[in-house]
């Protein structure tokens, strides 16, 4: 309990400060095959919220999520308090607006994303919370069974905003047998030709990685200039491989990362494709 009164804490002030807009061995002493749950078949991504949060958990080989009406709501009550006054935040002011106890629960628990200017839909808040590598990092959690989501747009359609309570339903999976989770994953598609952020996570009370070496290349083609970093937002357990150029679109790229977890080695291969 203690662990995550903490964790509640420490997300709502470091979540606020990030950006707004995430066939492979094992090779340890023990030679642990890594079978994720993704297959070559990859459906696109729905526009509705919470199918399309499963295709992103699907596309990294995790098991998929299931909503809950409560959440849901305090989620949407955060929501509109957001785009109504237009502030991206995790801490509500009773004094403002369309400030309630059950929106200030999702505030706390919870990615939060804001967008003004054009017609803004759920579907644009879960790409950019995949962009970002701490709120990814909540939304692939493969252990956390059930999120909450509101999404509300101002009557001049001025401001957007959305709520996902990723913290209620957290479960920190030290039992789950296929660390590390990878995005983007096995097989996949859909990417990005962005400086998209490549991540390797383990449990979030777990250690912290050791990186031998990394390499990014276009399969059959040149390598990709990147950055490597074991230290990620919030306290997450893991790797982030961000390349310094843009990824090419239409290209398959190979990750291969060698390093250690709690004292054991591993090395990790696998590809997948940008789009267009």
């Amino acid at each position: 309990m203690y662990r995550q009164i903490f964790l509640y804490a420490v997300i709502a002030f470091v979540l606020a400060h990030l950006p707004a807009h995430a066939f492979s061995q094992a090779h340890g002493p023990t030679n642990t095959i890594f079978i994720p749950l993704v297959t070559n078949s990859l459906p696109p991504l729905s526009t509705n919220w919470l199918e399309r949060v499963n295709g992103y958990r699907l596309r990294a080989g995790v098991p998929p999520v299931h909503e809950d009406a409560t959440l849901n709501g305090n989620c949407f009550e955060h929501a509109r308090y957001m785009a109504e006054n237009n502030h991206l935040t995790h801490n509500q002011n009773p004094s403002l607006p369309y400030a309630s106890p059950a929106g200030q629960i999702c505030a706390q628990r919870g990615n939060a994303w804001i967008g003004g200017g054009i017609a803004w839909e759920p579907a644009h808040a879960i790409d950019g919370w995949m962009r970002s590598v701490g709120h990814r990092l909540w939304l692939l959690y493969p252990t956390t069974p059930t999120f909450g989501f509101g999404f509300y747009t101002t009557a001049n359609g001025a401001t957007s905003a959305a709520a996902l309570d990723v913290l209620s339903y957290f479960n920190d999976g030290a039992d789950y047998p296929n660390w590390p989770v990878r995005y983007p994953g096995l097989h996949q598609t859909d990417v990005p030709p962005t400086k998209y952020p490549i991540t390797l996570q383990w449990r979030y009370f777990g250690d912290t990685p050791v990186v031998n070496s990394t390499a990014l290349q276009v399969v059959g083609g040149s390598s990709i200039a990147h950055s490597v970093s074991t230290s990620l937002p919030v306290g997450h357990k893991g790797i982030v491989i961000t390349p310094t150029v843009a990824l090419p679109p239409s290209s398959l790229i190979e990750v291969t990362v060698n390093g250690s977890y709690a004292g054991q080695p591993f090395r990790y291969t696998w590809q997948f494709q940008t789009g267009h």
